[in-house]
């Protein structure tokens, strides 16, 4: 077999693009006359990529169609006899159906179908085709009602057949948008619209078809999958009332029981579908009731045992336990990490409030944290179902007790916040140390010396000293000067958000607000300083742009597309219109990249006239014409379309 060339891999690629645009573009088309167009520009393009790979099965049935579509039934037979023996895909059998049908060979065309059933035993869509075809074998007239269940049945096999495509096109977009979902929670919310939208087809067929078995089956599919179990449960009892072996039914209801904790109807459920199907069949089935009878089994061997248990706890035994616990704490070798198992463990013993009291008595003592010993007691009222009364009154003097020994903590860290104030001397020696400082990075700063990537250093310098309103005014001149006044007002309200600020603190801080809110203007020092600032950053911009212009002309002497260069550097801050103008210029004059320009603009133009939108055909051409120049090839070819329409 003749090996293509790179030319034709190349005119292969754009043929096969246009091809699944107006595959799509005519599925989509419901105009007759716009559908018959659109089957013409394909029958084109397929001679025309068939002409270079005249082997390629795919693209000979998709002429197949294209020949249906256009009533050139011979020529579609004539490929279909050619085909015979070299695929047995149900697109090709489906389409040598239609070549039968449309021919009025009814026999052929149920053969071609049944061929199809044996690959899809379960497709409803071709049993309903079936039934249709078999009608018109016999001269038996075709209902309205019959052809409505057909399509429905074809709508049901379509949607399902898509829920995965449509979930992986969904997390395309949002990928695009920069939101990061989990492809399990797509598929679920993909899933739960395509039932809903089944659930309604299938209710529809129901309401002509009362007894349509399939129908039922997909309804009760359906309302399990979005949620709606309720309905499930009374439809899967109607379903087993027309057919109470039908194993869809069995197995939903089953999923049911098992979901309400029902083990022992699921048990049954399971074990009248094993009854009901052949030896080695419904592995699943087996499976999960096997792991049923040993839930069930686990369930009571557990029942047994506590029962048995129960007469070696007692509040004498409680006592013992508990001691020993407070002997281990005194030793040191009870720790805080096993204080939960311990309190799981006393749950065994009666009198279990008591218990609690005293383990969160004992944890308290060890992190020093009483509020957190109210909190589990708290939570323990709220949510223990087995509470009786006195225990909640045992609970509740606890936590009153408690809250008692918290005030009088806070009264003993008053009276040593008293002590502080003899330690205002060191506080002065800190203060001086906040001036030098200070001092150090207001020159620095004058100088043009502090970079961005200091600057959290120097903020949690500042952080340090006690003067908090002195450090806080530096902080915001800081990010004033090195980026804006914005910025610099977003830090300040952190600083004003803080708890303990002192009405002194508090005053300058909403001061500096004003001066950032009020329009004040710009004081001649932070514009002098932000003049030395803007200046550094101005040249070192240049000279990044230099070396960006450089890199680029390197990768192009690489052969690499202007979208290639955008992803290995946007990094850096490249724009697309930099390596765009920057291959113009590079290949101005050369005549071999002039020549391959040119080339790729005469693709892109192919593409526009198969059908793709400007955008589509910037990321096929991988960037290389610029978006704004694919437009106006767009307008033009609209226009050439308009004039010959007129």
């Amino acid at each position: 077999m003749k090996q293509m060339d790179v030319n034709e891999k190349k005119q292969i690629r754009i043929y096969r693009s246009i091809i699944f645009k107006l595959n799509k573009k005519q599925k989509t088309e419901k105009n007759w006359n716009k559908r018959r167009k659109i089957n013409m520009q394909l029958k084109e393009n397929l001679e025309k990529a068939l002409a270079i790979t005249p082997n390629d099965i795919t693209l000979r049935i998709d002429l197949m169609y294209v020949y249906i579509n256009l009533k050139e039934i011979e020529n579609a037979r004539k490929i279909g006899k050619e085909l015979v023996g070299k695929t047995e895909e149900k697109g090709f059998l489906n389409g040598l159906a239609l070549i039968e049908e449309k021919s009025g060979n009814y026999e052929k065309a149920i053969e071609y179908v049944k061929k199809i059933l044996e690959q899809e035993p379960n497709n409803q869509a071709l049993k309903a085709r079936l039934e249709i075809l078999e009608h018109k074998q016999q001269n038996i007239p075709i209902s309205q009602e019959m052809i409505k269940k057909q399509k429905a049945y074809k709508e049901i096999a379509f949607l399902e057949r898509n829920i995965l495509k449509t979930a992986e096109k969904k997390q395309g977009a949002l990928e695009k948008k920069g939101i990061n979902s989990s492809k399990e929670k797509i598929l679920e919310e993909v899933s739960r619209e395509t039932y809903t939208k089944i659930k309604g087809i299938a209710e529809s067929i129901i309401v002509s078809y009362p007894e349509e078995i399939i129908a039922r089956e997909k309804l009760v599919k359906s309302l399990y999958i979005i949620g709606e179990e309720k309905s499930a449960k009374e439809e899967v009892e109607d379903l087993l009332n027309l057919d109470d072996k039908n194993e869809i039914g069995l197995w939903y209801l089953a999923k049911i029981q098992k979901d309400n904790g029902d083990l022992e109807g699921e048990k049954k459920t399971l074990e009248k579908i094993i009854e009901n199907s052949d030896v080695g069949t419904n592995i699943e089935v087996q499976k999960r009731l096997e792991a049923v009878k040993n839930i069930i089994k686990r369930k009571q061997q557990k029942k047994q045992l506590k029962k048995a248990k129960q007469g070696n706890y007692t509040e004498e035994k409680r006592k013992e336990f508990i001691e020993q616990l407070q002997k281990d704490f005194v030793y040191g070798t009870l720790t805080k990490k096993s204080i939960k198992g311990k309190i799981a463990e006393a749950r065994k013993y009666p009198n279990f409030e008591k218990s609690l009291i005293e383990l969160t008595d004992m944890k308290s003592l060890m992190t020093g944290d009483k509020s957190q010993k109210i909190h589990t007691l708290e939570r323990y009222i709220d949510t223990e179902p087995s509470l009786t009364a006195e225990g909640y009154g045992q609970v509740l003097d606890e936590i009153s007790k408690t809250r008692q020994d918290i005030e009088a903590d806070q009264k003993m860290e008053a009276f040593f916040d008293e002590r502080e104030e003899k330690e205002r001397e060191e506080k002065q020696q800190s203060s001086i140390k906040q001036r030098e400082y200070s001092k150090e990075i207001i020159s620095r700063l004058n100088k043009g010396e502090i970079s961005k990537e200091e600057l959290p250093d120097i903020i949690k310098n500042l952080e340090t000293f006690i003067d908090r309103a002195r450090s806080v005014f530096l902080i915001t001149k800081l990010y004033e000067i090195l980026y804006n006044r914005e910025k610099a007002y977003e830090e300040l309200i952190k600083y004003s958000n803080i708890s303990d600020l002192s009405p002194d603190e508090r005053k300058r801080i909403v001061e500096m607000q004003k001066t950032l809110t009020d329009g004040h203007e710009v004081t001649k020092t932070v514009k002098r300083i932000k003049g030395v600032y803007k200046k550094k950053e101005e040249k070192e911009q240049k000279y990044q742009k230099k070396i960006q212009r450089k890199e680029i002309k390197e990768l192009l002497g690489e052969g690499k597309t202007v979208k290639q260069i955008f992803n290995s550097m946007k990094k850096s801050g490249v724009t697309l219109k930099t390596i765009t103008l920057v291959k113009a210029k590079y290949i101005k004059g050369n005549e071999n990249l002039e020549k391959e320009q040119l080339k790729i603009q005469e693709d892109a133009q192919a593409l526009l006239k198969g059908g793709y939108t400007p955008d589509e055909v910037y990321e096929i051409v991988e960037y290389d014409v610029p978006i704004s120049t694919l437009k106006n090839m767009a307008r033009e070819l609209r226009k050439k379309e308009a004039e010959i329409d007129r």
